[in-house]
């Protein structure tokens, strides 16, 4: 490091532009009179003596009283130290700022804006970490590259991962891009749209990729706000776009109580057993449960068809099971009156059964 690179950081120290240049001049020159120090550096001989009082009081170095007053540099270990503690308190002060910039400002306890797209989807990749049922994400192909990892982690614990990525004729799926092992589904939207992901029905990242005056990201924490933007993403990412990857094609697992009526409600109402396994909550011990048993009734107050569209099932819905030892009442996100709130409901059988329901 030169001498003015040298003289700049310790006047970061808080020393003056003369103090630095006097203590250098001194450590060059080992133990002199004051008088030198000043002939030798550029403070004028008038101020030498309070210069050299002044580092003295700030432990750079110490006067010796001879027939002319002397002066030698002190042991750095004290000044230095406060040196390197003051330059690692300016790091650290760096490295907050850096963080507070990347991280949201939060509105309240529930809701955090952040002014970076990245931001969301970094966010994201965190939140995706604790994930314990359901994933639903919407992205392009870089932001579910980048999510990947923490998707295929999720994936390896058991969580159903649901993905929407925004495709067109001029782009394909990079090499890199691999759904297997990391996603459950995978459907290509047409219609580019914003970064969304929706976590276990009470945590959302949200940016928009097109169509925006400015840069921001939205990160939710609640359990009213991401229903909204479920269903957003049901109805618009999600249901009307064509299926490029399933995971298994013998597997029926339905993350919501809509999807699995729409589907399911047609071979009930012709007479069919329907097996299933559902995970969710008991409403009243608020306790997560599994219970498995055979689909008695379904029940909507939707308009009544044969085959029921996600609008018809946007109000109450409910599912009524018989397992061995009762009858439950199983119904969807925000439950209240039922038995169970469903996370996630799996067909495991079909059967004729021995007569119709009641029309």
């Amino acid at each position: 490091m030169d001498r003015e690179t040298l003289a700049q950081a310790l006047e970061y120290a808080d020393l003056t532009a003369y103090q630095a240049d006097a203590y250098l001049t001194l450590l060059e020159m080992g133990v002199s009179p004051a008088i030198e120090v000043g002939r030798e550096s550029s403070v004028p001989v008038s101020q030498i003596y309070d210069v050299l009082r002044s580092l003295e009081s700030k432990g750079y170095v110490e006067t010796i009283e001879r027939e002319t007053l002397h002066v030698r540099p002190r042991e750095p270990d004290e000044p230095m130290g406060n040196l390197e503690s003051r330059g690692q308190l300016l790091h650290d002060a760096a490295e907050e700022i850096k963080e507070r910039y990347r991280k949201p400002r939060r509105l309240d306890a529930r809701i955090g804006v952040t002014k970076r797209v990245e931001t969301a989807v970094e966010n994201a990749e965190e939140l995706i970490g604790e994930a314990e049922t359901v994933v639903e994400v919407a992205g392009t192909y870089e932001q579910l590259q980048f999510l990947e990892p923490a998707l295929r982690d999720a994936h390896d614990r058991g969580v159903v991962t649901h993905a929407s990525v925004y495709t067109d004729d001029r782009k394909t799926a990079p090499e890199a891009f691999a759904p297997e092992g990391a996603l459950s589904e995978l459907r290509a939207c047409t219609i580019p749209g914003p970064f969304l992901v929706v976590i276990d029905r009470h945590r959302t990242c949200f940016a928009p990729n097109t169509r925006s005056d400015e840069d921001y990201g939205v990160l939710i924490y609640d359990r009213i706000l991401p229903f909204v933007f479920h269903w957003y993403y049901l109805t618009c990412l999600w249901d009307p776009y064509p299926r490029m990857y399933l995971e298994d094609e013998g597997k029926f697992t339905y993350v919501t109580m809509e999807e699995f009526v729409r589907d399911c409600y047609p071979l009930w109402s012709e007479g069919y057993d329907l097996s299933v396994v559902v995970e969710g909550v008991d409403i009243e011990s608020e306790s997560k449960t599994t219970v498995e048993g055979v689909v008695t009734e379904i029940q909507y107050s939707g308009r009544q068809q044969s085959q029921p569209a996600l609008s018809d099932l946007s109000s109450h819905k409910i599912v009524t099971l018989e397992t061995d030892d009762e009858k439950l009442a199983i119904g969807g996100w925000g439950a209240v009156f039922e038995d169970i709130e469903a996370r996630t409901i799996s067909l495991v059988g079909i059967e004729t059964g021995d007569t119709l329901p009641p029309r």
